[in-house]
């Protein structure tokens, strides 16, 4: 039986590798590898925040948002400032840019992905059960 939290930390390993496959092919200088594996990551992880968003958050909230879920979403909020900043750096190759920007994303991604698995995901699989984990792990998937 897939979880919750099974069905997201492979989600989260996943989109790591990604954006560590973005992070050496910039490294390489190879500007083509870098643009489709980043392009991949963030696709990625807009479904994931997508589902995460619209499916857990509701279910762990009961209508009212709670201080993890507020914090969760500021975290959401501030990955997605750097998604750009990465396309542009990627497409002007500046490689010390882009890696700059990768490396902040990775330390942002390692904490919130801690406290996701930690705390929300096993809130959520209690909400939402059996059923709810199957059809996530459907809607991570795309």
């Amino acid at each position: 039986m897939t979880t919750i939290g099974k069905a997201f930390a492979q989600d989260h390993r996943r989109l790591e590798a990604e954006l560590s496959g973005a992070f050496r092919s910039i490294e390489a200088s190879d500007w083509q590898a870098a643009s489709a594996s980043f392009a991949r990551f963030r696709v990625g992880i807009e479904r994931h925040i997508e589902v995460e968003e619209q499916v857990l958050f509701p279910a762990v909230e009961n209508g009212l948002e709670t201080p993890l879920t507020a914090i969760l979403r500021k975290g959401h909020r501030d990955l997605k400032v750097f998604f750009d900043e990465v396309e542009d750096a990627i497409l002007e190759r500046d490689q010390d840019e882009a890696l700059r920007v990768i490396s902040a994303m990775r330390a942002l991604l390692e904490l919130h992905d801690k406290k996701e698995e930690a705390e929300l995901y096993p809130v959520a699989q209690e909400r939402l059960g059996a059923v709810g984990a199957a059809a996530i792990s459907e809607a991570l998937q795309g």
